[in-house]
């Protein structure tokens, strides 16, 4: 009997204290690590705290701990060792007794090694990298809680200190060489903090680290002029500051992410599904790498600008920060959804781009990527040595900082405002279909420059980016479809429809708001729950609409379930709405076929050309426009889901919150850029860079037997009925949480229908998640709901987590038709 190491399943003694020592030593995890899972009796719950843990361990899993002292003086013979009559010769003899089934272990090393001054010292500079990696908290913050706590321990450990060597005066063995190493680890412990007590203590250690890749202040080629006060006349005077904008230097910062553990072992793994893939999905662009006979890294950059303060407020625009990110589009996409995964290059001032120009900034960063496309950067890890050259597969982010960094035209209604072809404004308002020969290429875009007339060509300038090795901007085609169809043509088209529902009297307005707040949303779009719709937004369909982008995706795809059934069959304005969510489920889908991107072509095809046939007094838009070369994009891209800005936008929060706590705008591109890479350094030095530990809540242990339909499931687990498993509440896999009562989509049929299946229970078992599943008949597609209809069955599956066809939990409801006792689907996009 023992307790049981979740690393290497090794039972490593009955006290909690030989299972924490154990993995310290043996694992580096301590009490800052932020995973622990316990395997005690087919328990599997998993804890971000050490804390947490050991009281999981002591309440659920006790297995021979120490009772509590009691508060009399008294003490035990058996622990009484320093009045023990045998010779003590070391420590590891009172620890053998304690525990003789403990094999391999070193006491004296098991218990000191902590109290060694390095080790302290490290595990300092975590808890220290943590808290500055806090976006909401300010440095004056962390400084006055690391002194804080500082005194604290110092205070506690010098009270043990104290209490300890007066007992042992007391016993006469204050003197003997135990007593007084005791006393040294007293006083080192003490004194844990005040190797980092000061600022210089602090940067110099985590420079050394080499977790820490500092950003550099790059100057512009420009002045402003700023008031300072004189301290003893109190005047105040112009001076002139030297503009600059922040950097990362990207070669060491490169070099430090491939050699954290497991990052070329995900790019390995992932490459390696490019000879077997033969769809276009997410390795569509690694295919078509521009330089396949060497190993190479490719880099998808993002640039957008970020509102640091209140939008509403009086400094407006005065402290908007442009941010550049990058990401490996090497990985998979699993990792590159989280935030931590999307990297920091530069820090700019909005307005000093407008007054120097944007290629002012870009042009340290591509001499970086020249430099590392040439030479390349050495990589020394357990699954790769060598040199991989570095390039720049696409650069994505919404229309306006896509035209500003590329060097197209900056306004949407101008006369030539796409990227991609050299359409005119007329035709662009009445156009279905792309056409092949006004697209933009290299030849074309050196006689736009020569022409040098923006107006005509939507080209302003010669971008700076032209100048990156196997990159040019004509071959830049990635779209934005978050901003384009959420944002954009999605909002702009539900407002008309609405509008002209409500004024046909199909509907009403208060119906529709009434079905939005009492829909059935489900877990899984619970938190993205639309906004009711205000008479204002309807009457300006122009305007932006009050919703965030994942309220309009979740208004946009359950609005038929919500309404369908005062909807009438045949109505065009409806058609519309359908037909632009048949388009969505092409554009969002993560795999697509050849012959699903030429259908998709003809849809966007029939979706515009009866939007101009239902408001002949409108026109389309330019993201209507855009949505034409979608197809082209997935050709050449993949799924273009892959490159919207959804995620990247939500890595302005960082900033945001951090803004918005500091409240110091003085040098605040230098503030942005430090934080974050203090945030990195944590993640570096905890090792939690593309790290998706598998999150298990708490739960309970039973038997197979003891689950409904486990006889048909049983064959599932090639064990026994008696079998014990861990049933937990809920789960998160690779990111995304799982419980019960959601539906998955667990597997497609020989005909490509897809089959659905409602979680009962959730079984972990050796580790290993698996889902007990209720399945659903299909119906077949209901396309006025535009939802799948399905009958439940008594069909009873086990689902392992890492089969599903896709990750995505949905959520089964009825729909609002009197009589109608079918269940309906709505789901997120269409695999292929």
């Amino acid at each position: 009997m023992g307790y049981i190491c979740f690393k290497c399943k090794k039972t490593v003694g009955v006290n909690v204290r030989f299972l924490f020592s154990h993995l310290r030593r043996m694992h580096n995890v301590h009490s800052s690590s932020s995973y622990f899972e316990c395997c005690q009796e087919g328990c599997h719950r998993t804890f971000n705290y050490s804390r947490s843990f050991k009281r999981h361990l002591l309440q659920h899993h006790v297995e021979g701990e120490e009772e509590e002292p009691s508060q009399s003086t008294h003490i035990p013979e058996r622990l009484n060792f320093m009045s023990d009559p045998r010779p003590l010769t070391s420590h590891s003899q009172i620890f053998e007794e304690e525990d003789n089934d403990a094999e391999d272990y070193t006491p004296d090393d098991m218990v000191w090694d902590e109290l060694e001054q390095k080790t302290l010292t490290d595990k300092v500079a975590l808890f220290l990298s943590k808290l500055r990696a806090k976006s909401s908290m300010t440095l004056s913050t962390v400084n006055f809680v690391f002194q804080q706590t500082s005194s604290l321990v110092s205070d506690i450990v010098g009270a043990l200190q104290r209490q300890t060597m007066t007992f042992l005066q007391a016993t006469g063995q204050s003197e003997i060489p135990e007593a007084r190493q005791l006393n040294l680890h007293f006083e080192n412990a003490a004194k844990a903090f005040q190797c980092l007590d000061t600022e210089h203590k602090q940067m110099k250690y985590f420079v050394q680290s080499g977790y820490l890749v500092q950003p550099v202040e790059q100057p512009l080629p420009g002045v402003s002029y700023t008031q300072q006060r004189d301290s003893q006349t109190g005047t105040v005077k112009q001076v002139a500051v030297q503009d600059t904008f922040q950097r990362i230097p990207l070669r060491p910062l490169l070099k430090l992410i491939l050699q954290s553990p497991g990052t070329m072992e995900k790019i390995t793994e992932w490459k390696r599904k490019i000879s077997d893939s033969k769809s276009l999905d997410d390795t569509t662009v690694l295919r078509t790498s521009v330089c396949p006979s060497e190993p190479s890294v490719p880099l998808l950059l993002y640039n957008d600008d970020c509102e640091m303060v209140n939008p509403l407020g009086s400094k407006t625009s005065v402290h908007k920060l442009g941010l550049i990110y990058f990401t490996l589009k090497c990985l998979p996409p699993e990792c590159l959804s989280s935030l931590d995964s999307h990297f920091l290059l530069a820090v700019y001032k909005a307005d000093d781009a407008k007054t120097y120009g944007i290629d002012a900034v870009l042009k340290s960063v591509v001499d970086d990527i020249n430099d590392l496309g040439t030479n390349g950067v050495e990589v020394d890890t357990a699954h790769f040595k060598g040199t991989l050259k570095i390039w720049v597969a696409q650069i994505c982010g919404d229309n306006l900082g896509l035209n500003s960094i590329l060097g197209y035209t900056e306004s949407f209604s101008g006369n030539s405002v796409c990227r991609w072809c050299r359409v005119k404004k007329p035709l662009m308002r009445t156009q279905t279909m792309e056409d092949p020969l006004l697209l933009r290429n290299k030849d074309g875009h050196l006689s736009d420059l020569v022409q040098s007339n923006p107006t005509e060509t939507g080209l302003k300038r010669q971008s700076i980016l032209n100048d990156l090795k196997y990159f040019h901007v004509t071959e830049n085609v990635t779209p934005d479809i978050m901003h384009d169809i959420l944002e954009g043509v999605g909002a702009y088209e539900i407002k008309l429809v609405l509008s002209s529902l409500i004024s046909h009297k199909v509907i009403t307005l208060d119906q529709v708001n009434y079905r939005i707040t009492s829909y059935d949303y489900g877990f899984c779009d619970s938190a993205n729950k639309p906004s009711t719709i205000r008479p204002q937004e309807l009457k300006v369909p122009d305007s932006s609409m009050k919703q965030t982008a994942a309220q309009m995706w979740c208004l946009l795809r359950l609005l038929p379930l919500m309404i369908g059934d005062l909807i009438p069959d045949g109505n065009k304005y409806w058609e519309l709405l359908l037909l632009l969510l048949t388009c969505m489920e092409y554009i969002f889908s993560p795999a697509l076929t050849e012959d699903a991107v030429l259908f998709l072509r003809h849809l966007i095809d029939e979706h515009h050309s009866l939007f101009l046939e239902l408001f002949p007094d409108r026109h389309l838009k330019p993201k209507h426009h855009f949505m034409l070369h979608y197809a082209g994009a997935i050709r050449r891209l993949g799924p273009i889901v892959h490159y919207w800005s959804m995620r990247f936008e939500a890595k302005h929060g960082f900033f945001k919150r951090l803004a918005h706590v500091t409240c110091n705008f003085r040098n605040i591109c230098k503030t942005m850029a430090f934080r974050h890479q203090m945030l990195l350094c944590y993640n570096l030095l905890s090792q939690h860079i593309f790290t998706h530990h598998k999150e298990i809540g708490p739960g309970c242990t039973t038997s197979l037997s003891s689950i409904e339909g486990f006889d048909q499931i049983l064959h599932k687990f090639e064990h026994t009925q008696l079998t014990e498993v861990y049933i937990p509440s809920w789960v998160k896999w690779k990111g995304t949480e799982y419980r019960p009562g959601m539906t998955l989509l667990v597997s497609h049929s020989p005909d490509g229908e897809p089959q659905f299946g409602t979680i009962q229970k959730i079984v972990v078992f050796e580790s290993v998640i698996k889902f007990i599943v209720r399945k659903w008949d299909l119906l077949g597609f209901e396309r006025h709901y535009f939802a799948c209809c399905v009958i439940p069955t008594t069909v009873i599956d086990c689902i392992d987590v890492g089969s599903l066809n896709d990750y995505h939990p949905l959520h089964v409801v009825r729909s609002y038709k009197e009589g109608d006792s079918n269940y309906y689907v709505s789901m997120r996009y269409r695999l292929f």
